[in-house]
């Protein structure tokens, strides 16, 4: 009984992983949408805008971070590479021990993190800059003096 109720859970978390990878992808690609939607045109201060670029890329980075934190959890969890070693090992040989190691794809999940981290970043960095550069070019107006604003 005790290894049916673990191996649901493992299942049961397994098809979490995915499922939270799959909505990563869905997000990830609505933000790139997002962005060559406002690479051609004129980005707008509405949800198609930067703010939907945020939205999008945070929603990814934390879907990512979720399923980084659930597949070890699963693995060391529930013991799967001492069931995985025992599957590929014949009945004489004496399971000494096992070590979880993590492939490279798992790695690609953190590159993905820091990208999508990096993208924020540089979008914030980008709107400020052009707000700011905005305002300079109000200010002018502004300072000038009052007979020159008449004509």
């Amino acid at each position: 009984v005790a290894d049916t109720l673990s191996s649901a859970r493992s299942r049961s978390l397994i098809v979490a992983t995915i499922s939270v990878l799959v909505l990563a992808l869905l997000s990830s690609l609505l933000s790139s949408g997002f962005t060559c939607t406002n690479a051609v045109s004129n980005p707008y201060q509405t949800f198609l805008g930067p703010v939907g670029v945020y939205t999008w890329n945070s929603v990814c980075g934390v879907l990512i971070l979720i399923a980084m934190i659930l597949f070890p959890v699963n693995v060391q969890g529930n013991s799967l590479s001492e069931e995985l070693a025992r599957g590929c090992s014949s009945s004489r040989e004496a399971h000494l021990g096992s070590k979880h190691s993590y492939g490279y794809s798992y790695w690609i999940m953190l590159l993905v993190l820091i990208l999508n981290i990096a993208s924020l970043i540089i979008i914030y960095f980008y709107d400020h800059a052009r707000y700011s550069k905005k305002k300079e070019q109000e200010r002018p107006i502004e300072n000038a003096p009052k007979d020159v604003i008449l004509f």
